[in-house]
């Protein structure tokens, strides 16, 4: 393993005002990190302490996506689809030799470990009928899909130590201490995973080696 590991570490955040997010925070700070949150309206932040920084920025500002990095040992980007702003948090890292990147994903971007799965496959099919229904089936969503699938393809490309964390649906239950991690297909992961263990699950990652340049899907 080749990133820094340490009991307390900087951690930075992009996209840390969302609701999983504010659990990721708290959990980081409870765990004894310092935490800097990225986020485009920072006010959205209900947690204050005294290692947290919050910074102002969007995924194309290139000036205030530097000044969350520099200084930081590890990267978690939760805002998905905006590929550019991964090439720049990318860019950053390199500049300032942050190796650690842990990345949200989907279960729409597939792996090589993946083996065919007829759950998720009619999971997919069945949430492609209802924006359809709904009339969300449109190129908005195809243009989101798209960009998450690049944003994987552009980390597996970079030579960071990154990690890929695919989720299907999200749900409000409590955190669990068991999240379910693996690869589509080998009958072990369910449709969902609680926003509490998917932050208990992106925590591990900080310090975790197991799944590096890798893209594990989870669930609770």
């Amino acid at each position: 393993m080749t990133f820094k590991k340490t009991n307390k570490m900087t951690i930075t955040i992009f996209g840390a005002t969302g609701r999983m997010q504010h659990l990721l925070v708290q959990q980081a700070l409870d765990t004894g990190h310092k935490v800097i949150g990225y986020a485009r309206t920072p006010s959205k932040m209900t947690i204050q302490h005294p290692n947290l920084t919050l910074i102002k920025g969007t995924m194309l500002d290139k000036t205030a996506i530097e000044a969350a990095i520099e200084g930081s040992d590890v990267v978690i980007e939760t805002v998905g689809c905006v590929s550019e702003g991964t090439k720049l948090i990318i860019q950053a890292m390199k500049k300032f030799k942050v190796k650690r990147l842990v990345v949200v994903s989907t279960s729409n971007a597939k792996d090589s470990k993946d083996l065919p799965d007829k759950k998720f496959a009619l999971l997919l099919g069945m949430t492609r009928g209802v924006l359809k229904l709904l009339g969300l089936f449109n190129r908005q969503y195809r243009n989101a899909v798209s960009e998450l699938r690049k944003i994987a393809e552009i980390v597996r490309n970079s030579d960071l130590d990154w990690t890929l964390v695919r989720v299907a649906g999200l749900n409000n239950k409590a955190r669990s201490n068991h999240v379910k991690s693996g690869y589509l297909g080998q009958g072990r992961l369910s449709f969902t995973t609680s926003r509490a263990d998917m932050a208990d699950f992106l925590l591990q990652q900080v310090t975790d080696s197991t799944y590096i340049k890798q893209a594990p899907a989870i669930s609770s």
